[in-house]
């Protein structure tokens, strides 16, 4: 049951299978120290305390956002102990949402937005996701409409394959390696006059996250110079049929 305390021991809480690599490397262009557990819970902590210090300082001009805050940590916590006995309180029942992995296409309902938030932790059972300090952007409108961004950092081990649109077992599905993975994304998102969730938006580098976790080869590497130059002699080829006149 979420109560404060249970929010911080959610914050506070060790997830990983085992202990990262020194550095986040795979095949991307350069190392990267990867942020501990203990740093990542860290700084969780430090944003939301600088968040709700933000709130407050709305609150001297008079924009009440209290309800942000707790909606925020309720959020945060039903993702990270796999909780959605809130989801009423948190989303609208017709709740749009998009994600890379969407191809484009917009989730509709809180049934979709649940079934492509756990393809995720089915890929990546030890994910866990960590709001960077200083990253989060609050927007009010002159109605009063609220609109957040937050850029944080998603972390763990890449076991299982990840399933994509629709995100059931029909869908393509990227194969895990095993590697532990720490990326950074950025969502956004819209609420309506009742305090909730009405529409959002993951996004992320997708190449980021193939190439740390070795599902594709470095950009140095022939195999990857390869796949461009393919990728675009197949697209001056469409272009150059696309100028034929009809009936040539």
């Amino acid at each position: 049951m979420y109560t404060d305390e249970a929010f911080q021991k959610a914050l506070a809480m060790r997830r990983w299978r085992q202990d990262p690599p020194e550095f986040v490397t795979g095949n991307r262009g350069e190392p990267i120290r990867a942020m501990s557990e203990d740093d990542l819970s860290r700084i969780a902590q430090e944003w939301f305390s600088d968040f709700e210090a933000k709130t407050t300082f709305y609150g001297k001009l008079g924009v009440d956002l209290t309800w942000l805050v707790e909606w925020t940590k309720k959020y945060w916590w039903s993702w990270l102990e796999r909780d959605m006995s809130f989801n009423d309180e948190l989303y609208t029942p017709d709740l749009r949402y998009k994600d890379v992995s969407s191809f484009g296409r917009t989730m509709v309902g809180i049934e979709e937005f649940e079934a492509y938030n756990f393809a995720f932790f089915d890929a990546i059972p030890d994910w866990r996701y960590d709001p960077l300090p200083d990253q989060v952007y609050l927007d009010v409108t002159p109605d009063e409409r609220v609109r957040l961004a937050i850029r944080y950092v998603g972390s763990g081990h890449w076991d299982n394959p990840l399933r994509l649109y629709p995100y059931d077992e029909t869908a393509p599905a990227i194969p895990g390696t095993g590697k532990f993975v720490q990326v950074t994304a950025v969502d956004r998102y819209h609420f309506d006059g009742s305090g909730r969730m009405a529409e959002g938006e993951t996004l992320f580098d997708i190449l980021d996250a193939a190439q740390s976790a070795t599902l594709l080869p470095h950009d140095s590497n022939w195999k990857f110079r390869t796949m461009m130059k393919a990728a675009g002699l197949s697209n001056t080829a469409r272009r150059n049929v696309s100028r034929l006149p009809i009936g040539a």
